[in-house]
């Protein structure tokens, strides 16, 4: 199919033109045939070891999917032959099928297996030059409202805010027989069909009412050229708000939406946030490459390997919670933010012992591991051979790797409050931080000496 066929300009009236539903250049049917066949295949595809940026990728998406509620965007970088990085994401995802899971929950799964094999599909069209290589092909995740509440956070769904996501994919040519997919993800609150639906809608993309509301949407990927969406996946979330009423970021209003980026600055905002935990990914990474070889020896279930891991993640967010406070609502909610506030007051005093044991004591924080079927200590773990941390090292480590970010200092007495300043560990600026370091309490305002306005008696007596 040439490119031309790929514009809708007979439906110029369309509020969002030029969007086209994937399945008109693919074989939908033909997809999902081969998605169960793989499934139930699966097995095939154990052997595939995940490369080391895979496990840098899956650390870094964990902790930034944690720490933010809606606002940011993450990108995903592979590079290899076209043959590497599908073997490569089919492989994760056959990975992450379960039997027992929710029947709902399956179905999302089976839905990402297809959105893959439709994209494999057009990068192929576009590698033999059938199409233009400026497409890119979206898609929209939805919250499961299908799904109660309780079974929606276990399986990792944000139930409070309604969560939902829009990704983009494209493929670059290296023109060195290699190829890069570049994955872009931009979160959102009020993930719900009333914006999807209509966006879809008003794109000409028809679809049937023979599932739920998010599957639905799932099941509709589809392709647009980048030459008429220039930003990409921010250029569908923008289009997405204004199905929100006037004022909606991200799927956000008020309050809300204006601590989020501009969508203009999205890109860089969300980098420099993926910057500052840099200092856990390495260690995480390792952590999760040898709880699979763990699972490959059969020495731990899928399911212990989980625990381990959403353990270590959990003393990670709690660490950069303390260090940035201002993650604390999104990570933990409301009911948290005053203990992580009084945590991090005390420890940018001094008291770091304190800090830990207030948090430990607001049940924040395991200090043991689940490891076949036993409870044991993280000493225990580490000479087992896991690289797990306790809080407290958590974070020094992420203290140690500061990087100093524009903010606005948290000592509500500070002078340049309500202006931004450079701010470090616990939003607290250089100039406070030093008065924290003397011993000094920056928090108390300095008395204004005014005795020199007062005449001294003895030059009353002289006047």
């Amino acid at each position: 199919m040439s490119p031309e066929q790929l514009t809708n300009n007979e439906h110029t009236y369309l509020l969002h033109p030029n969007i086209v539903e994937a399945a008109t250049l693919t074989d939908r049917v033909g997809i999902e045939a081969e998605a169960w066949n793989l499934i139930q295949t699966r097995e095939h595809f154990d052997g595939v070891e995940m490369e080391q940026q895979e496990y840098h990728d899956n650390a870094r998406t964990a902790l930034m999917e944690a720490l933010t509620a809606a606002g940011h965007l993450s990108r995903i970088e592979i590079t290899g032959t076209i043959e590497d990085i599908n073997r490569q994401v089919l492989s994760r995802l056959l990975k992450g099928w379960d039997d027992s899971l929710p029947v709902h929950e399956k179905e999302r799964r089976f839905l990402e297996i297809c959105e893959e094999l439709t994209i494999q599909r057009l990068h192929s069209l576009m590698i033999e030059g059938r199409v233009s290589k400026s497409l890119q092909v979206g898609l929209i995740s939805d919250y499961p409202l299908a799904l109660d509440a309780k079974t929606a956070t276990t399986l990792g769904y944000r139930f409070k805010n309604k969560k939902g996501m829009v990704r983009t994919t494209s493929l670059r040519d290296n023109e060195d027989g290699t190829y890069t997919r570049i994955i872009e993800q931009v979160s959102r609150s009020n993930g719900t069909q009333q914006s999807s639906h209509a966006f879809l809608n008003d794109s000409g993309i028809r679809f049937g009412l023979e599932k739920s509301p998010d599957l639905m949407v799932m099941a509709t990927p589809f392709v647009f050229s980048q030459e008429d969406y220039v930003d990409g996946v921010v250029d569908i979330q923008r289009r997405l708000d204004t199905y929100g009423g006037p004022g909606v970021l991200y799927g956000d209003t008020g309050e809300s939406a204006a601590l989020h980026p501009a969508y203009e600055n999205i890109r860089t905002e969300s980098a420099a946030r993926e910057g500052r935990i840099e200092a856990y990914i390495e260690g995480l990474s390792k952590l999760e490459r040898k709880l699979n070889d763990f699972v490959n020896d059969g020495q731990l279930s899928r399911h212990e390997r989980t625990a381990i891991f959403g353990e270590e993640v959990d003393r990670i967010l709690s660490a950069i919670c303390l260090l940035e406070p201002e993650y604390v609502k999104a990570t933990y909610g409301d009911r948290m933010v005053p203990i992580f506030e009084q945590a991090s007051q005390l420890y940018v005093q001094g008291h770091q012992a304190e800090a830990l044991q207030l948090l430990a004591m607001n049940n924040q924080l395991k200090d043991v591991i689940v490891f076949c079927g036993m409870a044991i200590s993280l000493e225990r773990a580490k000479e087992m051979g896991l690289e797990v941390n306790g809080l407290g090292e958590l974070v020094e480590k992420g203290k140690e790797s500061w990087k100093w970010k524009q903010g606005v200092c948290r000592v509500q007495a500070c002078p340049s409050r309500p202006g931004k300043t450079k701010v470090g560990p616990c939003e607290v600026c250089e100039k406070c931080q030093t008065k924290f370091d003397r011993g000094e309490d920056p928090t108390k305002r300095a008395k204004l000496d005014l005795q020199w306005l007062i005449p001294k008696a003895e030059e009353k007596t002289a006047a």
